[in-house]
């Protein structure tokens, strides 16, 4: 058998499974560590139902399914204990973890890796709850949930992991994170596109056909949450239609979401009937020839650091308007258009300009090539194996 030089482990919460890119970024984190030959890793599964089949996995990885948790006294009583910095014998589920012999665990919740007594990477996606309290889903117990956790995670991990530079100062600023222990990794795209770069155009036909997707349109792949802004998105349209005789098409993609109802009235309400096309759920490869099929993307969110769509479209060669809010201006650096994501006018503008201008359209593809190519597989693996390295040769447990 193999001898590695390090066990890390990589634990993936139930709620993955109803978070498309937050589902997306733990299979990248896996792919992008795995191509380090020298790391065996575990990646542990609240969600049975999520784990991949074991002959889909590099060699160097191995799933495990977690028993479920049915008692909440254990939850209470490990949360307290990590509260009070007691360290005591893993409860509850977690107990399966300790049998691995792991020399770091990587979580985005869960501090369970201070009570194994192993470094442990603390990941903190956002804190868009904090900014936007009244939306649906950041409820009251939502929102103390979240600060416990991220209280905890800052307290005890060995190196907390953000997505982005701006996402580091704002755990810094509201949970007194260490800077100096304190990462921010760019997303990579996620692996499932990588595999369907090379489409052919019979494919790209076939998808056009069977969807029924005009000629020509802009793409916005997200669920149908509020913070997603469908209804301002919309709303350029319209301007677009009665202020410059422009019909843009939009394809959405995506399906669930707290404010599905209210999106999907809005279309009829604002006249987009035709116009606006709900496919609800598309799968990986023909999401991929979509998004090839697309003039442009537009992605519209007032509440999201940074996101997945954008660096597919970069990948698939996809020209990108996209919100300037948060970290998203980070992520898109030049190979994109920005727009203030609570102006219509300004989104309607931006639209404008990639709608009518191949020139600039083909100047983003290009630019979206080289952007997306600094964050890669490969350097988005590398990157996080340079933070497993520091964590584990920390020389005490915090």
């Amino acid at each position: 058998m193999r001898a590695y030089r390090l066990k890390v482990g990589i634990l993936n919460p139930a709620r993955a499974v109803g978070q498309g890119g937050y589902f997306q970024y733990m299979r990248a984190l896996t792919e992008g560590l795995s191509r380090h030959q020298d790391l065996h890793i575990s990646v542990f599964y609240e969600d049975s139902g999520a784990r991949p089949a074991p002959e889909s996995l590099p060699p160097n990885v191995t799933s495990v399914a977690l028993p479920e948790e049915r008692s909440r006294v254990v939850k209470g009583i490990r949360a307290a204990l990590t509260l009070a910095n007691v360290r005591s014998p893993v409860l509850g589920r977690y107990r399966a973890l300790q049998g691995c012999d792991l020399d770091c665990l990587i979580s985005c919740s869960s501090s369970v890796g201070f009570h194994l007594g192993i470094p442990f990477v603390g990941v903190i996606f956002d804190v868009i709850y904090r900014y936007f309290p009244h939306l649906v889903d950041f409820r009251l117990p939502e929102r103390i949930r979240r600060d416990l956790a991220n209280g905890r995670l800052v307290r005890h991990a060995a190196r907390i992991v953000t997505d982005s530079e701006a996402g580091k100062r704002d755990v810094v600023r509201l949970f007194g994170a260490d800077p100096a222990r304190t990462r921010p990794i760019p997303l990579s795209p996620s692996p499932h596109v990588y595999s369907h770069l090379d489409l052919p155009e019979s494919a790209l036909r076939e998808v056009a056909c069977r969807y029924t997707l005009p000629e020509r349109f802009i793409l916005y792949p997200a669920q149908l949450w509020e913070h997603k802004n469908h209804r301002r998105l919309f709303e350029a349209l319209v301007e677009l239609k009665h202020s410059h005789g422009m019909v843009v098409p939009c394809v959405l993609a995506g399906s669930g979401g707290d404010h599905a109802r209210q999106v999907l009235r809005a279309i009829p309400e604002l006249g987009l009937e035709g116009q606006v096309i709900h496919l609800g759920y598309v799968p990986d490869a023909d999401l991929s020839a979509v998004y090839r099929l697309a003039t442009a993307l537009v992605y519209a969110s007032f509440a999201d650091y940074t996101n997945m769509p954008v660096l597919a479209a970069m990948l698939l060669q996809t020209p990108v308007v996209c919100s300037s809010a948060f970290a998203m201006p980070e992520q898109v650096g030049d190979a994109g258009l920005l727009f203030d994501p609570f102006d219509v006018g300004d989104i309607a503008r931006q639209i404008r300009r990639i709608w009518s201008d191949a020139r600039l359209r083909a100047d983003l593809v290009l630019r979206g090539a080289t952007r997306v190519e600094e964050m890669s597989l490969d350097n988005f693996g590398r990157r996080w194996r340079d933070v497993v390295d520091e964590a584990v040769s920390t020389s005490s447990i915090r």
